[in-house]
């Protein structure tokens, strides 16, 4: 008995270290590093922060929205901190930090409800915050971004109150209108809550549902509770998508070529999504032997379903989890929905979860082997991804960051470059040079994907020092827009593949609106 308790007390401490490790490394990354990775996307998130911040507008009615309405997420978060700090690289950084927070406690929140032992919920944690191997998925979750990660907080909640019902806990009306009212607003920023949560827990319900049926047992009072509640979820999230301000996506069926995809392409992108390209070999075996615990979980539950056997509760969560990125999966496989790992950003959850289900059945083995497979990758991710962010020159040496500089020392702090190039180049400069994205350079004309027509003329005066900036690539489209345009734009240097002409005047428009 001692032994085992001590054994216990060494995978706690060892677990509470490991947390309080990654927490440290995503803290440091976030606020000292935060530039590591720039690119359109991440900066076009912290440029949105700021500009919450400036119009306390949820949604700016000037903002053109991506894929999706942003309403609970990481620039909502930055655009508090903004009159704090004053710096929207520190306040999208801190963003990230606090929404990794409310991850873990979430993730708490689950495990408190499923019931596990104390142990279990630190490692838990411990495995949710070390598991994501690539930086596709940490930029979803923890760094930089946090993309998806008001998606996982709602997750993680949503399956608390789930759990806690199926367990006989008391039937609180506020946890079930307030899991109503997250799906609601998940639904209007898009389908990615129906995709990841509520259409896979209202699935594992039904089939939680005819399991009563197979095994001959009556429904309680609960049971009927939690079927209509997640009925309920799913219907107001797809009711939030109804709305005007949300963004739905156009897709249509894909049934012939739909299993030569999911082999090709979608299952491919589910490895990248858990790190397995990128890893090294012991951090690939590690992942191999995390994926055979997770379908050893699943054939275990199958059968005990089989032989009509009590399923736990938090062997039903688990089936949700699991649920999660295979029914993703299937539907970018058999429908025409271009695939991307970052569809799949639940995986690193079902692999953190499978070996905390074989917790404490001495007659499986590996049990200890998962374990030790999860620890050993948590550790490995520490210097394959974070040791060489926090050992990087902040910002990072890069043309684009030269361009900047460039544009400050000539006093040109107003620009226009594609989109792939500009709100990058204005957050490498911390707002300091202002680079606004253009559908075209041979237009100027404003692109409509993640941009305020604020920066465009003639909402900017006329006459006014503006730089334009293109790429080698765009020299003949921009040689177009010079036509007739030589007298008053001058061409003012070039830095690597950029070339940079600047004018007093500013020929940006909003392309006919």
């Amino acid at each position: 008995m001692d032994r085992i308790k001590n054994k216990e007390s060494f995978l706690q401490i060892g677990a509470v270290v490991g947390i309080l490790v990654y927490m440290m490394l995503i803290f440091w990354a976030n606020i000292f590093h935060f530039n590591y990775r720039m690119n359109s996307d991440i900066a076009s998130d912290v440029i949105l922060g700021e500009l919450i911040w400036k119009s306390k507008e949820v949604i700016p009615n000037t903002w053109y929205v991506a894929n999706e309405a942003r309403i609970i997420c990481n620039p909502n978060v930055a655009a508090l901190l903004m009159p704090i700090v004053r710096d929207m690289n520190l306040a999208a950084g801190m963003a990230c930090c606090i929404m990794s927070v409310l991850i873990v406690l979430s993730i708490f929140y689950f495990c408190k409800a499923v019931g596990m032992k104390k142990s279990q919920k630190i490692w838990m944690g411990f495995l949710c915050l070390g598991m994501p191997a690539g930086f596709i998925i940490l930029e979803l979750l923890y760094l930089f971004a946090s993309y998806y990660a008001v998606h996982v907080v709602i997750f993680f909640v949503t399956m608390a109150i789930y759990a806690d019902i199926m367990k006989g806990g008391k039937v609180k009306a506020e946890k079930l209108l307030a899991g109503m009212v997250l799906a609601f607003v998940l639904g209007i920023q898009g389908v990615r809550g129906i995709l990841v949560i509520y259409g896979p827990l209202f699935g594992i319900e039904i089939v939680r549902n005819l399991y009563f049926v197979y095994c001959g047992q009556k429904r309680e009072r609960k049971d009927i509770i939690l079927s209509g509640w997640t009925a309920a979820l799913l219907m107001v999230s797809f009711w939030g998508t109804c709305f005007p301000i949300s963004v739905g996506q156009t897709f249509s069926r894909n049934i012939r070529g739909g299993f030569p995809k999911l082999f090709t392409v979608v299952i491919p992108d589910m490895a990248r999504a858990v790190g397995f390209e990128n890893a090294h070999i012991p951090a690939r075996g590690c992942l191999v032997i995390l994926l055979f615990t997770a379908l050893y979980v699943l054939v275990n539950i199958l059968g005990r379903m089989y032989r009509r056997e009590n399923i736990k509760t938090a062997e039903w969560a688990w089936l949700v989890f699991c649920s999660s990125p295979v029914l993703t999966a299937l539907m970018v496989a058999f429908t025409t929905v271009e695939s991307t790992q970052r569809y799949y950003f639940m995986l690193p959850f079902l692999l953190a979860y499978s070996p905390i289900m074989l917790w404490g059945q001495e007659r499986v083995k590996l049990n200890g082997v998962a374990l030790a497979a999860a620890a050993v990758l948590t550790v490995l991710n520490i210097f394959q991804i974070y040791i060489p962010v926090i050992s990087a020159n902040e910002p990072p040496e890069s043309e684009e960051r030269q361009v900047t500089e460039f544009l400050a020392e000539n006093e040109y702090l107003t620009a226009y470059a594609t989109f792939e190039n500009a709100n990058k180049m204005t957050v490498l400069s911390n707002g300091s040079v202002r680079v606004y994205p253009v559908a075209t350079v041979e237009k100027m004309d404003i692109c409509k994907w993640m941009t305020s027509t604020d920066w465009y003329c003639p909402n900017m005066p006329y006459e006014h020092k503006t730089a334009y900036v293109f790429t080698e690539a765009e020299k003949e489209e921009f040689g177009r827009f010079l036509d007739g345009k030589q007298d008053s734009v001058k061409e003012a240097a070039r830095i690597g593949k950029y070339n940079i002409y600047i004018s007093d005047y500013n020929f940006s428009n909003l392309g006919g609106e």
